[in-house]
C-alpha cells in the first residue's frame, strides 16, 4: 500500500525552485507555469528550448551551479539533474527549510512524488504507482484521459454554476453529498455529450427540487463476449447502477465494473438449468423502476437482436416506466470477424443473413429457400440445432461443399474455431467437442482466414488444431 497522501497544490504566485535544465526540467517548469507558480531555475548550461523561456520572461534563471540557499522563500522544490549528490544537496537543504522537494527518477531524495497528470479545463486526473513505475503511470493516464471527452469538462464548468444553490438549500453534508450522486448518476452527463447545456441544466434543477422520478431503466447491450468491447455509454451508465439485472452471457469483468453497493440479480440459467421466464424478466425491470431505481438490463450482444429487448422495452412503456436502449456489438457480427470471417467480401459476399438457432429446428418458419440463396448466413446461438440448420440448407438445395464455420466462445483468449462444410461441419464440431456460446458461419467467407494463415500464429488466427 502507497504511503504517499495524494494532495493538489495551490502554487498560485509561490516561488518554486527547479534545479537543472535539461529536458526533464522543462517538462517540470511548463507544468508549474501552467499551475501559476513563480518558477526559479538553477541550471548551470544552457539548454534547447530553456532560453525561449527566459526570453519570454516566464521564469527567473541562475545560469550557475546550484548551492546551498537556493531555496531560501520557496514553496517547493524540484531536484531535476542526472547527479545524485546535487540532488541529495536539494533534499538536505530542503529538509532543513521544511520545503517539499522532489527528485526526478531519484525516489531515494523525494520527499514527494509527482504524478503523471491529465488536464481538461478545472478536471485535473492524476496517476501514480509510489514512484516505482513512472512509464506505467503514465500509460494508465493516456488510457484513462481516453475515456474522458471534451464533456466532462463542460459537465465540471456546469455543476460549478450549481454548487452554491445546494449548499445554501443543503445545509447538512449528507443530504447534500446524496443530491449531487443523484445529480451526477442522473442523464446529465449524456445531455452535455449532445451539446444541449440548457436542457441539462434544466435536468439538474428537476433533480434538485425532487421534481423528476429516479426510476430509469437502462437496457444496454454488453457485447460479444470481451469485456473490452461494451460502449462507452453502456459502461457509464453500468458505473452508474442501483440494481444490474444480468444474464449468463456477461462477462464476470464486466460485473466488476457495478458500483459496490448496487444490488445484482442474475436472471440466465442456473446449474441446475433453471431458468427465469421472460416475463419474469419483464415484471422484475417494472417493479424495480417503480420503485425509482436506476436499474441496468446488461445482456450479451445487442438487447435487438434476438435479445427480446423490444419486449422488455414494450413492457417497461405499458407501466409509464422511462427506459433508454444502449446498443452493444451484437455478436452477429463481431465473433466472425474475431475469427478474421468477414460477413461481405468483394469477390464472395455482397450480403448476409442472420438468424437465431432456436428458429432452425424442426417446427421453424423461416424460409429456408430465401436462406439458401444467402452468399453468407450467420446463425447465433445454433450448436443445439447445428444439424437441423444443415438439414434445411441442404433440402432447400444448398450446395453440401460449401464451407461452414463454428466458433465457440468468440472474441474471448478461449475463442476455438472448426472449419468444415455443411456435408462434414457437424460431425467435426462434434469430435472437437465445442460448447456455446457458439457462431454458424456459413458461405464462401469461411476461406478467407486459410489466406491470411500464412502471416498468424494459431493464437492469433484463433484456429482449432
Amino acid at each position: 500500500m502507497s504511503a504517499y497522501y495524494p494532495v493538489y497544490l495551490d502554487l498560485r504566485g509561490r516561488r518554486v525552485v527547479v534545479v537543472g535544465g535539461g529536458t526533464v526540467a522543462q517538462h517540470k517548469i511548463r507544468e508549474l507555469l501552467k499551475a501559476g507558480a513563480a518558477v526559479t531555475v538553477v541550471t548551470p548550461a544552457s539548454a534547447p528550448g530553456l532560453e525561449d523561456l527566459a526570453d519570454e520572461g516566464s521564469v527567473e534563471i541562475l545560469w550557475r551551479p546550484y548551492r546551498t540557499g537556493d531555496l531560501e522563500g520557496a514553496f517547493l522544490a524540484i531536484a531535476a539533474t542526472d547527479d545524485r549528490s546535487v540532488n541529495h544537496d536539494v533534499r538536505a537543504e530542503a529538509e532543513r527549510l521544511h520545503i517539499p522537494v522532489n527528485a526526478v527518477d531519484d525516489l531515494p531524495n523525494c520527499t514527494f512524488i509527482a504524478p503523471a497528470v491529465h488536464r481538461q479545463g478545472d478536471l485535473t486526473i492524476t496517476v501514480s504507482t509510489s514512484g516505482h513505475a513512472p512509464a506505467l503511470a503514465a500509460r494508465l493516464r493516456d488510457r484513462i484521459a481516453s475515456w474522458i471527452g471534451p464533456e466532462y469538462d463542460a459537465l465540471v464548468a456546469l455543476l460549478g454554476t450549481l454548487r452554491a444553490e445546494i449548499a445554501a438549500r443543503e445545509p447538512d453534508f449528507k443530504t447534500r453529498a446524496r443530491l449531487w450522486y443523484r445529480i451526477v448518476d442522473s442523464d446529465i452527463l449524456a445531455l452535455v455529450r449532445r451539446g444541449d447545456r440548457e436542457a441539462a441544466e434544466t435536468l439538474a434543477r428537476q433533480v434538485i427540487s425532487g421534481s423528476i422520478p429516479a426510476g430509469k431503466v437502462y437496457l444496454v447491450g454488453a457485447g460479444p463476449g470481451d469485456p473490452g468491447l461494451i460502449t462507452v455509454r453502456g459502461r457509464d451508465v453500468l458505473g452508474q447502477a442501483d440494481v444490474v439485472v444480468y444474464d449468463r452471457l456477461v462477462h464476470p469483468a464486466l460485473l466488476e465494473l457495478i458500483p459496490p453497493k448496487a444490488e445484482r440479480l442474475f436472471v440466465g440459467k442456473g446449474p441446475q438449468g433453471e431458468s427465469t421466464s421472460q416475463e419474469q424478466i419483464n415484471d422484475l425491470l417494472v417493479s424495480l423502476g417503480l420503485e425509482g431505481r436506476r436499474v441496468v438490463r446488461l445482456k450479451g450482444g445487442d438487447p435487438f437482436v434476438f435479445g427480446r429487448g423490444a419486449e422488455e422495452c414494450e413492457a417497461l412503456a405499458a407501466a409509464g416506466v422511462a427506459f433508454e436502449v444502449v446498443p452493444g456489438i451484437t455478436s452477429a457480427v463481431a465473433v466472425p470477424g474475431a475469427a478474421l470471417i468477414p460477413l461481405t467480401h468483394r469477390r464472395w459476399s455482397s450480403g448476409f443473413a442472420v438468424v437465431a438457432g432456436h428458429e432452425c429446428d424442426g417446427g421453424s418458419d423461416l424460409d429456408w429457400s430465401a436462406l439458401a440463396q444467402m452468399p453468407t448466413l450467420v446463425v447465433l446461438m445454433g450448436l443445439r440445432t447445428l444439424g437441423d440448420v444443415v438439414s434445411n440448407l441442404r433440402a432447400a438445395g444448398k450446395d453440401a461443399t460449401t464451407p461452414a464455420a463454428v466458433i465457440a466462445e468468440g472474441t474471448l483468449p478461449t475463442q476455438r474455431v472448426v472449419v468444415g462444410t455443411l456435408a462434414t461441419i457437424a460431425e467435426r464440431v462434434k469430435a472437437e467437442g465445442l460448447e456455446s456460446p457458439a457462431t454458424l458461419v456459413i458461405g464462401d467467407v469461411v476461406r478467407v482466414p486459410e489466406q491470411l494463415s500464412g502471416s498468424l500464429t494459431p493464437v492469433e488466427a484463433g484456429v482449432a488444431a
